[in-house]
């Protein structure tokens, strides 16, 4: 019988690119991960819509995930 996984938000973010690089990162680490897209959210006072997608991970691969991230900031600094 499959084990259920309990999933946890690792990140939100408006911008498709940065949530398929997190993806990637965390495909090269063998940690799986899956992404929600939100239909729309309130945007600009000018009352734009802007969608969210939401990547998240196994509960129990959250920590490295978040190790994960936070190397590739670190490396990504300024030079």
């Amino acid at each position: 019988m499959a084990k259920d996984v309990r999933w946890k938000l690792l990140v939100a973010t408006p911008d498709d690119s940065e949530a398929f690089l997190i993806k990637r990162l965390l495909d090269g680490e063998e940690i799986p991960c899956r992404m929600e897209w939100d239909r729309t959210y309130p945007g600009s006072e000018q009352g734009a819509q802007r969608r969210k997608v939401r990547v998240y991970v196994a509960l129990e691969d959250f920590e490295a995930s978040q190790e994960i991230l936070e190397s590739d900031d670190r490396e990504d600094g300024p030079v």
